[in-house]
């Protein structure tokens, strides 16, 4: 039988991705990339604007603001929502383009694998990897890349906004950059333990539920729907279990981050209403940083959910690609020719066969000929015919 292949570290994981499903669709992928710092940027925008628009509409009153300002900030509004279509569009596409070629890809890996492989696992795992899997690589490779550029760079907008209004206030930063990284990586990785743990079970679940349903009349006559519910009932408590876990670590990433940066804001807070009383910082700039900061903070809480389906994405991809690279052993002979027509006579002389080298002969000492029309049959020991 075929030896599984190695499993792939990340990087390698990342590359392949990019290689195979990223590569052929760089226009689309140029196009959605585009159109994330698009979003980042008029993100950015918006809130600097902010400072301007507040002393020079509301507290100078200055002439010619009243009309301005609400259209630029309309203006910006309306292209970073047309980014953000464009944006979601492409990564729809892509996203589900991928899905279909990695599953053609693995039906045909699978339909061309060694009898020995595929009988060694029941078809119930190769159908999780179809559905399952696939589905966590399409978001990794596109919604998780995609959107955590677009956020990233959100939050070096954001940031560039807050130096160029408070040089000082912004080294709270430098608190929260490290620690915010901190909460993430702890979260991803309690997201990939309970991941390979789903994905375990979600082929045991297909197994079970197949295999049911393949001998629903054994398990009629045995009277044995209650045995098979309560077993299937079992694997599907242990998947629970597993996602549960996962989904538990996604939904604490976010609001413990969240709370980080509410801690943060409370305190810039407090330190901008000192720096106001003695004059170092006006009301635009107040509100303009405040601004920022919220936006850094709604970032990295995007952020901190879309490291965990990244990492969801390749586990599953390590474990498919590991399908994926298995050779069969069993293959055409490079240049092989193809057989003509004609009154050929096919002859087996002593033919042995075995499933795996320390496996019972399935085959042993099979001789004869079979000519043009004829039929042949291997007869077993019952004496019906085992193969046509």
């Amino acid at each position: 039988m075929s030896e599984p292949a190695a499993e792939l570290s990340t990087r390698a994981v990342i590359g392949r991705i990019a290689r195979v499903y990223m590569r052929p669709r760089w226009k689309g992928w140029t196009v959605a990339m585009i159109a994330a710092v698009c979003v980042a940027y008029l993100s950015a925008s918006l809130i600097q604007i902010l400072e301007p628009a507040i002393n020079d509409l509301l507290v100078n009153h200055k002439p010619g603001t009243l009309l301005a300002v609400p259209l630029t900030i309309a203006g910006l509004a309306l292209a970073r929502g047309l980014a953000q279509v464009i944006q979601a569009t492409q990564v729809n596409r892509i996203g589900n383009e991928v899905v279909g070629q990695v599953q053609v890809q693995l039906f045909g890996k699978l339909v061309r694998a060694d009898l020995a492989r595929l009988r060694a696992s029941h078809s119930g795992s190769f159908v999780s990897s179809v559905l399952y899997d696939a589905g966590l690589i399409r978001e990794a490779a596109t919604s998780g890349v995609i959107n955590y550029t677009q956020h990233l760079l959100t939050v070096i907008g954001a940031i560039i906004v807050m130096v160029g209004n408070d040089a000082m206030l912004s080294l709270t930063l430098v608190v929260a950059a490290p620690l915010s990284t901190w909460v993430m990586r702890r979260f991803s990785k309690r997201t990939v333990k309970a991941t390979k743990g789903a994905m375990v079970e979600t082929s045991a679940l297909s197994t079970a539920i197949m295999e049911s349903l393949d001998g629903v009349r054994v398990v009629k006559i045995e009277n044995r729907e209650a045995y098979e519910e309560q077993r299937v009932a079992e694997v599907v408590k242990r998947r629970q279990k597993h996602l549960v876990k996962g989904a538990n670590a996604r939904a604490r990433a976010a609001p413990a981050t969240e709370t980080l940066m509410t801690l943060i804001t409370a305190g810039v807070i407090a330190y901008a209403g000192w720096r106001s009383q003695s004059g170092g910082m006006n009301v635009g700039a107040f509100v303009a940083f405040i601004g920022a900061l919220g936006l850094a903070s709604q970032s990295l809480r995007q952020l901190a959910n879309l490291q965990t389906v990244m990492a969801e994405g390749f586990s599953a991809a390590r474990r498919l690609f590991a399908d994926l690279d298995v050779e069969p052993e069993i293959r055409e002979r490079p240049g092989a020719k193809e057989l003509p027509r004609g009154e050929a006579t096919i002859r087996f002389n002593d033919v042995g066969f075995t499933y795996g080298a320390d496996g019972p002969p399935a085959l042993q000492g099979v001789t004869f000929e079979v000519h043009r029309g004829e039929t042949v049959a291997l007869v077993g020991p019952s004496g019906g015919p085992s193969a046509p």
